[in-house]
């Protein structure tokens, strides 16, 4: 599969996923791609965004849509939720099993990793369109500034997710423990979400009571460092204006917080952080070498990242890298999860992190291995949600719209 036909093949997921219309309850035009038209019907946060990074090669112009869509959900005290109902008649069902402590019908309470700074900015950098970058700086400020407010309580720079459908990395076993997981299926994590969200009720809306509840409140790395990522993109969207200082201040705050709180030396890791007492969890994942997508990581930091995890076979290095979970853990679930989801696939939205991480850090030939890997599995099985490490088999969603980010990589 050359470059055209990949980019015919993913030219025809995009527009096919496209959602345009105007939404009944609020009057605003919406021009969204959905993540899948079988059972992700919505508009997703970090879904958004990778589309959008996609688009950029495909069609500027509706990479543009994307973001003032998603840009255009935003809340009067600056919160973007991870979810938008645009079509109303679309969402019921789902609502109804899947949604923690909502305050409307029309998107969730909830957020995601806060990538969309970062995504703004390549869009920017593509098309030099001014004026879409002055009309999103108010809204990616008051976001921003919403994030660290609200989901940084002890202030030590590092945020706080409420729910594990807010890293992103819904059934990832480094929640197991704080989850109380006791049956390792997607039916036993549902039901151990289910206690979580039972206790949020009374709390509904409150993030700061949610917080302080410490029911699931983890300060988790793959989130932080796509934080400190998104914090630095905004800093230099701003240019010279004293809010970019604000913005690149924090950024260093967030790095920092990841080396002294997160970084276990003896591990040779990166840890999430659980609870109001910020206990380690000590369990390898993905998200343990996500802060390698940080520019100025220590040098020692990411060789021993890249020499004793990426690159060992033992660990993340599989014929198909990079899977979610290290093959070496007990827990590593290579194949179809059936919904019980980042335990052991790879996928190509962090293949995509990683490989522009590790291409920045000067492992070039490393980062077009795992390109060259993520293209083959497209090839041998579509734009799939995500894939077996050892066979390349298509896992999941069909048609989905993230794996699109091969275009960008």
């Amino acid at each position: 599969m050359d470059r055209e036909q990949l980019e015919a093949g993913a030219r025809n997921i995009l527009l096919t996923n496209l959602r345009r219309g105007v939404a009944d309850w609020n009057g605003k035009e919406y021009s969204f791609v959905c993540p899948s038209l079988t059972g992700y019907p919505f508009q997703w946060f970090w879904d958004s965004c990778f589309h959008a990074i996609a688009l950029i090669h495909l069609d500027q112009e509706q990479a543009k849509a994307e973001m003032r869509t998603l840009m255009s959900g935003a809340l009067p005290d600056g919160f973007i939720p991870h979810i938008i109902f645009w079509e109303m008649e679309k969402q019921p069902d789902f609502l109804s099993r899947n949604i923690v402590g909502q305050t409307s019908p029309f998107y969730s309470s909830t957020m995601q990793p806060p990538i969309i700074a970062y995504t703004v900015e390549r869009i920017y950098q593509a098309t030099g369109d001014e004026s879409f970058r002055e009309e999103a700086l108010p809204v990616l400020t008051a976001f921003y500034r919403w994030v660290r407010r609200v989901r940084d309580p002890d202030n030590d720079g590092l945020i706080a997710v409420i729910q594990p459908e807010e890293a992103g990395t819904d059934c990832s076993p480094k929640y197991d423990e704080i989850l109380g997981l006791e049956e390792l299926s997607n039916q036993g994590f549902i039901a151990a979400l289910r206690k979580v969200y039972e206790a949020y009720e009374p709390m509904r809306g409150d993030d700061a009571r949610i917080l302080a509840a410490d029911i699931f409140h983890v300060e988790d790395v793959l989130v932080n460092s796509i934080y400190a990522m998104g914090l630095r993109s905004l800093s230099r969207l701003l240019g010279s204006s004293p809010e970019a200082e604000e913005f690149s201040q924090e950024a260093d705050k967030v790095r920092d917080a990841l080396l002294s709180k997160c970084w276990d030396e003896e591990a040779g890791a990166f840890f999430d952080l659980s609870g109001v007492a910020e206990k380690p969890v000590k369990v390898v994942t993905i998200s343990s070498l996500m802060p390698l997508i940080l520019e100025d990581l220590p040098r020692p930091i990411v060789e021993r990242l890249v020499d004793q995890w990426v690159t060992d076979p033992q660990h993340f290095w599989t014929p198909y890298p990079l899977p979610s979970v290290p093959a070496s853990d007990p827990k590593f679930m290579p194949g179809n999860p059936r919904g019980f989801i980042w335990r052991g696939p790879s996928w190509v939205n962090t293949n995509w992190f990683l490989s522009h991480a590790l291409r920045r850090h000067g492992y070039t030939d490393l980062a077009d291995t795992i390109v060259a890997r993520s293209h083959e599995c497209i090839e041998k099985s579509g734009f799939r949600e995500y894939y077996h490490p050892y066979t390349a088999e298509g896992l999941g969603a069909r048609d989905f719209g993230w794996s699109t980010l091969i275009l960008d990589m």
